[in-house]
């Protein structure tokens, strides 16, 4: 699993993406993170733009973040963007085959 908190706090865009990605309510990202759902709204929509670790604790992002980790999402930062990216958890990459 990826730290990303000790790279870099990932944005209230990118979790918002992550949890529409997976399918999730914010309710569900609420009961899978064991943070409370006001905290997911007010993270999702009042500091769209903002930075998360200036505005939001630290172990709530942990817990986000872990929680979305956990279902296969990567946050991901390069050449000035940021996105994710899905991983499947459930597959190691060392039993992968590639196929001739």
């Amino acid at each position: 699993m990826v730290n990303t908190l000790l790279i870099r706090s990932p944005s209230a865009r990118q979790i918002h993406a992550a949890r529409v990605a997976l399918d999730w309510n914010q309710q569900v990202l609420a009961d899978a993170s064991g943070v409370g759902i006001a905290t997911i709204k007010r993270i999702e929509f009042n500091h769209r733009n903002a930075d998360l670790l200036t505005t939001t604790r630290h172990e709530t992002l942990r817990r986000i973040v872990l929680a979305l980790e956990a279902h296969g999402i990567e946050f991901t930062f390069a050449d000035g963007r940021e996105g994710i990216s899905f991983v499947n958890p459930a597959i190691d990459p060392s039993e992968q085959t590639q196929e001739p």
